[in-house]
């Protein structure tokens, strides 16, 4: 479906079935820019980094994990009395 989409010189491609049809967007074409909803797109190679993905995709991932730490760093500095803080 990808090759077919760039076939038709469309100006934008939209990958939202997950890693797999953004993976094909991205072998499809270097050039039509390609917005993803995937997983880890650096694991999973449609980046190259989260602070400067290059090439023509870009989109969004909800990686709550490596936020954690960050997280847990604001809240100490806004509520620093705070000896205990439950994480689920």
């Amino acid at each position: 479906m990808a090759t077919d989409l760039v076939g038709k010189k469309v100006d934008l491609i939209v990958a939202s079935g997950g890693d797999r049809s953004a993976l094909a967007a991205k072998s499809a074409t270097s050039t039509i820019p390609i917005i993803f909803s995937a997983g880890d797109p650096v694991v999973i190679g449609l980046v190259a980094s989260l602070n400067r993905p290059g090439g023509n995709v870009t989109g969004f991932s909800i990686i709550t994990v490596e936020l954690h730490p960050k997280l847990l760093e604001l809240l100490s500095e806004l509520v620093p009395q705070a000896g205990v803080i439950p994480c689920s």
